[in-house]
């Protein structure tokens, strides 16, 4: 078990407090996309993942791009207004 694995950062998506365990693999097999924003402030993320991804892993992780916060915004504000539609 590594050192990290009990660190704990406030998780921009969640809202709230999570564990680096999570941000690991918070997208099935890959780590979070934001993963490397959130925690290169604290140590060398980008080279502890590319030693313990594997290189296909790291390929397919370099590819996911975090989605742009207005992005994001606007999926929620749709997704909210079809579920308001559903209720009604």
């Amino acid at each position: 078990m590594d050192a990290r694995d009990e660190l704990w950062i406030r998780c921009p998506r969640l809202g709230g407090q999570a564990p680096f365990t999570f941000c690991l693999q918070e997208g099935g097999n890959l780590p979070c996309p934001r993963i490397i924003t959130c925690w290169q402030v604290y140590f060398p993320i980008e080279t502890h993942l590319k030693e313990h991804l594997s290189p296909q892993q790291w390929e397919e992780f370099e590819r996911k791009k975090p989605k742009e916060k207005v992005a994001s915004l606007l999926e929620l504000i749709e997704e909210a207004g079809k579920t308001a539609q559903k209720e009604k």
